[in-house]
């Protein structure tokens, strides 16, 4: 869909046959991402993907036009090209196959637009006239003649002097030379505009709408925006889609409140999005998943504003979910993502927008029903000079006899999504590592091989993708690794709770974010969620670890336990609601604050070392650190022979517990 200029003469509006400015005035390759169950992401595979690759076979692409689960390509050419879901021949091929790769439209030459229905296709001619092919049985491909399925294309008539296009679910639209508006196809809620609910198969005209300069269809509402840029909408309001305030059906076009400026729209199922000359974007109707990037998943019946989006130059809409190219051709992206149609690398639904991974240089988007699609002109562009920001020092710590594990805080760069981060050991230029990372906040590294009770120090440097270097970051403290010792038994719960003898109310979870998921979380409701193990021997020197990651607390929570063979109590380690961390003697019931907080939602080690036997000292340690001096105190004379993890009483808790590791003596 283009934008076409606008021309005042002696007060009179109208519209040129020329297009002022394509969307994508250069060809260039396609870009797909999100879901892929018919083969709609051209990629030659029903795989998905989450964040955004190139669609290989394909160039000279002008633009690219999302349907339900189809795509359509366009080429500087003049030809066009299909792939995806095919069962009501919106291919366009002659056949209902679905095409897992991109196939050549037959017949169809000198093209100059293109757009997409829930299950057809429309093309727009160099001679104003316009095509249809796929599903047409609510008239939506405008020749009158038929209602069935056509598997190649066919002319939308009468329809001359068009200059623009756009697809519904089961509706089209044309804008023609003199700015009117015209639509065809299905039409139960008034979604054809012409103050009726009576199926088109011809074009007709939307209501008395004059000096239009583009139009774009939802699943049953469409939108258009007048050269005095005012946007007017039609058709289903259940969801407050048409944006006058109110969820009442429109038969004839209205104008959407409170928008003026605007330069282009996009329509969702049941959202729909407006972009300013001034580059912001307004968004109103469903809300559900989040797809209107105001932060919420409150339906809106009026547009408001999409934070964290300035200088926007395309958008887009899918059905629950939001596209929009910003700055330097990056894509910013909002709304449903099950499919990972928001590129982020996740499947997690966003309410406020977020940047499609590895995409620069992007100047159109078009979204279907789960994914998504981007054209990146090939065209030359100013060489990057601007260097990333300098990363945070690194800090870290030595959880094992071999390996010292490194965070820092991520640099950030205009251009590049992605980094490559140096690192430096001992010398700030004895490079070790390097390490790539898309992350916006912390990046971490696991330096392994190193020897037991050493010490190092580290630096790290950003790189982007243009070769430019950020200033070094470091040194780090020195971090000394951990001595060797004999490990009682080690586990990441990779096998599960394979040698505990005990496990009540504690499930393994690999969606928290562990170091080495699977961990095992607690999240009980006025229950007990624990897990034992005995030892195999007994043991009156013991070093215990464990990582964790608290989300909430609603009491105090045994972390973990050490325990003689027969389950009698030793001595425990527990944080209190205040997030503070105990040592607590069983034998004697004494106890003592380390000072020290976890944060929440955030990964910890925790290492408790001592003794039982005449003269007990147990020693606690947060994150490599010695938290308070040497603890001093009786904790029993008899060997631990047992661990627990967890809490036996019935408390409301959201813990995660990984790595733990047992040894026999100190670290």
């Amino acid at each position: 869909m283009k934008r076409w200029g606008i021309l005042a003469v002696g007060g009179l509006i109208a519209v040129l046959l020329q297009p002022v400015e394509a969307v994508a005035a250069e060809p260039g390759a396609g870009w797909s991402w999100g879901g892929n169950d018919s083969g709609q992401l051209g990629t030659g595979t029903t795989t998905g993907r989450t964040t955004a690759a190139a669609i290989t076979g394909l160039t000279d692409i002008v633009e690219l036009e999302a349907g339900r689960q189809h795509t359509i390509a366009l080429r500087s050419d003049g030809t066009v090209w299909t792939w995806g879901f095919n069962e009501m021949g919106q291919l366009g091929d002659g056949t209902v196959t679905n095409r897992l790769s991109p196939i050549q439209v037959a017949g169809l030459s000198g093209v100059v637009d293109i757009a997409a229905g829930h299950y057809h296709s429309l093309a727009l001619m160099s001679d104003g006239t316009m095509r249809a092919w796929g599903y047409g049985s609510f008239g939506q491909l405008g020749n009158g003649a038929t209602t069935s399925a056509q598997r190649t294309p066919v002319v939308v008539s009468p329809l001359t002097d068009v200059v623009s296009i756009a697809g519904g679910r089961d509706m089209s639209y044309a804008v023609r030379s003199d700015g009117t508006a015209w639509g065809w196809g299905l039409n139960t809620t008034g979604q054809v505009g012409d103050g009726t609910t009576t199926q088109r198969t011809r074009p007709v005209r939307v209501g008395n709408l004059t000096g239009i300069t583009t139009i774009a269809g939802g699943r049953d509402h469409g939108l258009a925006v007048r050269s005095d840029g005012t946007v007017w909408s039609w058709g289903d309001n259940t969801q407050g889609q048409v944006g006058d305030g109110t969820l009442t059906n429109r038969l004839s076009p209205v104008q959407v409140s409170g928008l003026t400026g605007v330069a282009s729209v996009a329509a969702g199922a049941y959202h729909s999005l407006a972009r300013l000359d001034t580059g912001a974007v307004r968004s109103w109707g469903q809300n559900s998943s989040g797809q209107l990037g105001d932060g919420t998943t409150t339906r809106r019946t009026l547009p408001v504003a999409v934070p964290g989006v300035t200088g926007a130059t395309a958008i887009a809409a899918g059905r629950q979910h939001s596209l929009a190219v910003v700055a330097n051709g990056a894509v910013r992206a909002w709304g449903w993502n099950t499919t990972g149609a928001l590129g982020d690398g996740t499947t997690t639904n966003r309410t406020s927008p977020v940047t499609v991974i590895g995409l620069t240089g992007a100047a159109e988007v078009s979204a279907g029903r789960d994914h998504s699609l981007a054209v990146v002109p090939d065209v030359v562009t100013e060489p990057d000079l601007t260097p990333p920001s300098t990363p945070g020092t690194p800090t870290g710590q030595s959880n094992s006899s071999s390996t010292i594990t490194l965070n820092w805080a991520a640099s950030s760069d205009n251009v590049s999504t992605v980094l490559r981060y140096q690192v430096f050991e001992d010398s700030d230029t004895n490079q070790v590592a390097e390490v790539t990372s898309s992350s916006t906040t912390s990046v971490s590294y696991t330096r392994s091989g190193l020897a037991a009770g050493s010490t190092h120090t580290y630096w790290v440097r950003a790189v982007d993708a243009s070769g430019n270097s950020s200033p070094l970051a470091g040194p780090s403290s020195p971090i000394t690794v951990q001595e060797a010792s004999s490990a009682i038994f080690e586990s990441d719960f990779s096998n599960g709770f394979t040698g505990w003898t005990t496990n009540t109310g504690l499930t393994l979870d690999s969606t928290q974010g562990s170091p080495t998921a699977p961990s095992a979380r607690g999240n009980p409701s006025a229950a007990r969620a624990y897990a034992a193990r005995n030892l195999g021997a007994t043991y009156p020197n013991l070093c215990h670890s464990q990582q964790i990651r608290v989300a909430s607390l609603g009491a105090s929570i045994d972390l973990f336990r050490l325990r003689t063979a027969a389950d009698g109590g030793v001595v425990r380690v527990y944080v209190a609601t205040n997030r503070v961390l105990w040592v607590r003697s069983d034998a004697t019931g004494t106890q003592r604050s380390s000072g020290a907080t976890v944060a929440l939602n955030t990964w910890h080690t925790i290492e408790l070392c001592g003794t039982v036997g005449a003269t007990t000292t147990w020693t606690l340690y947060l994150d490599g650190v010695q938290r308070g001096t040497p603890w001093q105190t009786n904790t029993g004379t008899t060997p631990i022979g047992r661990i627990q993890i967890g809490d036996t009483a019935a408390k409301t808790w959201t813990i995660n517990f990984d790595t733990i590791r047992t040894d026999q003596s100190p670290n």
